[in-house]
């Protein structure tokens, strides 16, 4: 049970993704925002729950087939010096990639597109971005082989699933929600959120990345001791 507690910091890590963080708020301002929002949520967080599921079955599988709880704790191990040695490559490239000298950070183009995104087009970006996440995936696999390596009864593992699931998306419900006020000046703020999140990317990545490498690493060591 004591590997439950790394469940918390590892939704928090899927919950800092700016690129995602930046489509709902733009799709919040949109023309469509009320309807549009709650489809792009609802779809990231299906998919988001979708590959976490997939790691408790898997690390719960590797326990049934090797008869023993060693087969989950091996899935976890190896996902975890994965993840170390992943997040400090994606840490390295973020940084050598960033901005320099003041230069505006790239766009993405389909930024440009959201102004007139309706709902089911705003599901079919959630359904990509989260499908096509570098950081949250490995994250949300590492969550449900924790979740299956925990050897909890079904319905509390699915409980666990949820949870995770809704505090890693957690960043995409609050704007929604905001959305529904109407409020100009809610409005304004996230509109200043979305700008200095697209200005500041590459700079919060890098230190994310960094910050996930290190306390992967440090789990590494806890389970080689």
């Amino acid at each position: 049970m004591n590997a439950l507690s790394q469940l918390l910091p590892l939704a928090v890590g899927i919950l800092i993704s700016p690129l995602p963080i930046v489509a709902i708020v733009a799709i919040v301002l949109s023309a469509r925002g009320r309807k549009a929002a709650p489809a792009f949520t609802a779809a990231f967080a299906a998919v988001t729950l979708a590959f976490i599921a997939l790691g408790a079955l898997s690390s719960a599988g590797a326990s049934a087939a090797s008869g023993t709880r060693d087969g989950s704790k091996v899935v976890v191990l190896v996902l975890t010096i994965a993840l170390t040695a992943g997040f400090a490559a994606m840490a390295l490239v973020s940084w050598l990639t960033r901005p320099r000298a003041g230069a505006p950070a790239k766009t993405p183009g389909w930024l440009s597109a959201i102004d007139s995104i309706t709902p089911a087009r705003a599901a079919g970006l959630g359904l990509v971005m989260a499908a096509t996440n570098s950081k949250n995936i490995p994250l949300e696999l590492k969550g449900g082989s924790l979740i299956g390596a925990a050897h909890v009864p079904p319905l509390i593992a699915a409980l666990l699933c949820l949870a995770v699931a809704f505090v890693g998306v957690l960043a995409l419900v609050i704007p929604t929600l905001l959305a529904a006020t109407g409020s100009a000046r809610v409005a304004a703020g996230l509109d200043r959120v979305k700008t200095e999140m697209m200005a500041h990317n590459a700079i919060i990545m890098t230190v994310l990345f960094a910050i996930l490498a290190a306390n992967e690493g440090a789990h590494v060591l806890h389970q080689l001791a």
